[in-house]
């Protein structure tokens, strides 16, 4: 795992969490290929694979256990699969493991099957079965530019993409799995990780042409956070998330600062007439139309507007999502108060006010960009860069909420759209991230 008390001198290795407890999963099938692995139980003598087999990991009260072909059945705490040497990277190399959650709770979730180079820990949490895949840093990087981005990005994108993720994995700000053993995730909630599936000669030379840089703020590596689209402003870390600004986070539009004025976005007037256009910025449809997104997304995103973007929803499916994201109990929804804004327009807060299955009008206060995208949507709304319409104005009771936003995601620092939009434009790698981390700059650290 990551030394989270030191920037590193020399590549690291990461762990990475492929199935989580919340996955609730008891057994999980791998593909191991022909005489480069071998399987090792509780740390034990290896039993090495000499040819191609499947197998399946299984909870057992409270061990993991697996069945070898010859009907030999092991049971440890922990059980590994690891390569006998290391392997070159290339497309679809490792163990194969099937049935990989991607896209947790988000719209675009889907099992998919991945292939893992390094070496895997199985072992339980919670009396559910978590997989860990252990490797060096810079190989998990080549998979993250890819698993991110498609492989028909340019080298500039791929390159600032890589350096983004190496930069905001080093400086270990949240450590949402290290009590799992995990340093991150595979998945949205930290960055996509899906292995080898996607691994392309471009990324291979992304994390080669960028090996050990990182975006730096005096001397500390930047927490350096990205999004699918910002919508046409970036958004301050403090909008999103507890703490501080971050100086390299910033609230500014995602063009060249000489090009077009600021707007201030925290006014409800100012947030409707940006939804209303599509103003020029390096993620908008000028820029790149989004029908050819699709050539240049990741391998589980999909077709869609990213930029600006619609909902429509009667009473009825309005107070069916709030009922089940927030467990309301309202017969229906009376309306939807927006709150305080961040600088890109993304919401701190709603209140909703509702009938109770007594009648009782109430209120319900949602606080925080996720808590909000998760609450408005039963898969999660793509972005709080929102307004909220209830038709008709005048009706005590709406019949249909309207809800109109800007980007996906949260809108700060990077701006994957925005940086192929740049690199599309010619752009360099150093300018991607100069832009989107200003006042930052890419050192060296390894």
């Amino acid at each position: 795992m990551l030394n989270d008390q030191a920037i590193p001198q020399k590549e690291p290795e990461i762990s990475v969490g492929i199935i989580l407890p919340e996955d609730e999963m008891q057994q999980v099938i791998v593909n191991i290929p022909n005489g480069e692995y071998s399987i090792v139980a509780n740390d034990k003598s290896p039993t090495i694979i000499t040819e191609s087999m499947k197998i399946t990991f299984a909870t057992a009260g409270n061990k993991v256990c697996l069945q070898m072909p010859d009907g030999t059945e092991l049971c440890a705490d922990s059980l590994h699969i690891r390569q006998n040497t290391e392997l070159p990277m290339r497309k679809n190399a490792g163990v194969l493991v099937h049935g990989v959650i991607a896209g947790r709770d988000f719209h675009w979730k889907k099992n998919i099957d991945v292939f893992l180079p390094g070496h895997m820990e199985v072992k339980q949490a919670d009396g559910q079965l978590i997989l860990i895949n252990h490797l060096p840093f810079e190989h998990y990087l080549m998979c993250v530019a890819t698993s991110e981005m498609g492989a028909a990005c340019p080298a500039a994108l791929i390159e600032s993409q890589t350096i983004a993720a190496r930069s905001w994995m080093l400086a270990n700000v949240e450590k949402k799995h290290r009590h799992l053993g995990m340093d991150v995730c595979n998945d949205d909630c930290c960055q996509r990780y899906q292995g080898t599936n996607f691994l392309t000669e471009q990324s291979i030379a992304g994390a080669r042409n960028s090996h050990g840089i990182v975006a730096m703020f005096e001397n500390t590596i930047c927490d350096a956070r990205y999004s699918k689209s910002c919508g046409g402003m970036m958004e301050s870390f403090p909008t999103i998330w507890d703490g501080d600004d971050l100086p390299y986070m910033q609230v500014k539009r995602d063009i060249l600062d000489q090009v077009e004025e600021q707007i201030d976005l925290t006014s409800e007037d100012a947030i409707q007439t940006w939804l209303d256009s599509e103003p020029l910025s390096f993620c908008s449809p000028q820029t790149i139309p989004e029908y050819e997104l699709i050539k240049y997304l990741g391998g589980v995103d999909e077709e869609g507007h990213y930029y600006r973007w619609h909902y429509h929803f009667s009473q009825v499916e309005m107070t069916a999502v709030l009922n089940k994201t927030l467990s309301l109990g309202a017969q229906k929804i009376l309306k939807i108060e927006t709150g305080e804004r961040g600088g890109s327009g993304r919401l701190k807060s709603i209140d909703i006010f509702y009938l109770d299955k007594e009648g009782i009008e109430r209120n319900w206060h949602v606080k925080g960009d996720v808590a909000i995208r998760a609450a408005l949507h039963d898969k999660f709304l793509f972005s709080s860069a929102i307004t909220i319409t209830a038709l008709p104005a005048a009706s005590s009771v709406p019949k249909e909420f309207v809800i109109r936003g800007a980007g996906w995601g949260h809108g700060a620092g990077l701006c994957q759209i925005g940086a192929l939009g740049m690199s599309l434009k010619n752009h360099s790698t150093e300018a991607i991230i100069l832009h989107y981390y200003p006042g930052s700059k890419l050192v060296k650290i390894y």
